[in-house]
């Protein structure tokens, strides 16, 4: 293995995790993207996830290249949900509901159900996989208590806020972004920005956020509802003092698609 940041593969699409990062990282821990609850019911449920499975009317509306093709049966999702809120509503009044409550009260068996179900949830899934049943159960629970998914691929707020947070904690000021093609970096001060503006400045495609003495690595891919945060030992144990992320800590065996293996 070369040098990950030199070479683009700040991601393990395959392999072990451990194993990919060692060169660079000492351990690996995979954080999850936390559902959360705003200070009101919610009436509407649709607006509880950014994912909506469209039918084959509203499919047309919105992408005109399938008036083009043999109709076929087809799972299409959109993510142009209005009614998601937005980040500066989750900032002001989110409250972050952890997976581990969302398993013991939704009889799923682990976090590995839950990931199943949600990636039911968005289409993720070959059809020999996809998990209705699990999916059924998460819903049917989120929706009674109006509990918000968090939106896959993506540094959600209350994610963002826990990062700013780890970096402040950890005396690193100096950060990069990098978006999902290493097409654009951008280096910000962490001296000169709000809580809130460095959070502003992540975009939904701004996959990889690290140190600019590349001490800690923050990395994301376009399908998953968890995150990898790579340092040494010293600085994982006093991230994981902070519960600032719920999740687990990576073994030598530990891959991307861990739901499986767990």
């Amino acid at each position: 293995m070369g040098d990950i940041f030199d070479e683009q593969m700040l991601y393990p699409h395959q392999g072990a995790i451990k194993e990919h990062f060692k060169d660079h990282y000492e351990t690996v821990f995979i954080a999850l993207l936390p559902f959360f609850q705003l200070d009101r019911e919610e009436t509407d449920k649709t607006s509880l996830k950014k994912a909506k499975l469209l039918s084959h009317e509203e499919a047309l509306k919105e992408i005109d290249l399938l008036k083009k093709l043999p109709q076929a049966k087809r799972d299409i999702y959109s993510y142009n949900n209005d009614r998601y809120p937005p980040d500066e509503d989750i900032f002001r009044e989110g409250k972050a509901i952890c997976w581990n409550s969302i398993v013991n009260s939704s009889a799923l068996a682990g976090y590995a159900e839950l990931n199943t179900a949600l990636r039911t949830s968005i289409g993720a899934l070959n059809r020999n996989f996809t998990r209705p049943d699990l999916m059924e159960k998460l819903n049917n629970y989120t929706d009674n208590e109006s509990i918000y998914h968090p939106t896959e691929g993506a540094f959600g707020m209350l994610s963002k806020m826990a990062i700013y947070k780890t970096f402040k904690l950890l005396g690193k000021n100096q950060i990069l972004i990098t978006d999902e093609f290493y097409e654009n970096t951008t280096t910000v001060d962490l001296d000169r920005l709000t809580e809130y503006e460095f959070c502003d400045e992540i975009g939904g495609k701004d996959y990889y956020l690290y140190s600019a003495d590349k001490a800690v690595l923050f990395t994301i891919e376009w399908d998953s509802f968890f995150f990898l945060i790579a340092t040494d030992q010293n600085k994982m144990d006093q991230l994981i003092a902070s519960n600032l992320f719920e999740g687990f800590l990576c073994n030598d065996n530990t891959d991307h698609y861990w739901e499986y293996s767990t």
